[in-house]
């Protein structure tokens, strides 16, 4: 093996060694989307989430994206559309693998591991349709 196949070579281990890079915000609007930071997933097999969250209440809409890593994709059969106090609560999400993937535009779908983050996002817009 030559000198320059064994620097690609140990640049490659150190690249996966570091895991996988996602863009990691919560409550993006369209105008805060570039301040968005990049981390390092802690999950060794984690994968990049990028879910976009629109709440209706009344005529008024409001819509929010969040980018962060998780340990798997999650099941794109549950959570898709809630109403809670009169608010209708949609969540659209995608799953890739690659570093900084999740700036990409999603494809539909949601799941229980965000039910959190999709708790926390519905606590703001919520106020902000409100307001």
């Amino acid at each position: 093996m030559s000198s320059e196949d064994r620097f690609q070579f140990l640049a490659l281990l150190q690249s996966s060694a570091q895991g996988l890079r996602c863009y990691q915000c919560l409550g993006l609007s369209e105008t805060s989307e570039a301040t968005c930071p990049v981390a390092t997933c802690s999950y060794a097999d984690g994968v990049c989430i990028f879910q976009e969250v629109e709440a209706v209440a009344n005529s008024h809409k409001v819509k929010t994206k969040n980018k962060f890593c998780l340990p798997s994709c999650p099941d794109e059969n549950f959570l898709g559309n809630v109403e809670f106090l009169g608010t209708t609560v949609t969540s659209k999400i995608s799953c890739c693998k690659k570093d900084l993937c999740n700036a990409a535009v999603p494809t539909w779908g949601s799941t229980w591991t965000l039910a959190g983050v999709l708790l926390f996002s519905l606590g703001s817009i919520l106020l902000q349709a409100l307001l």
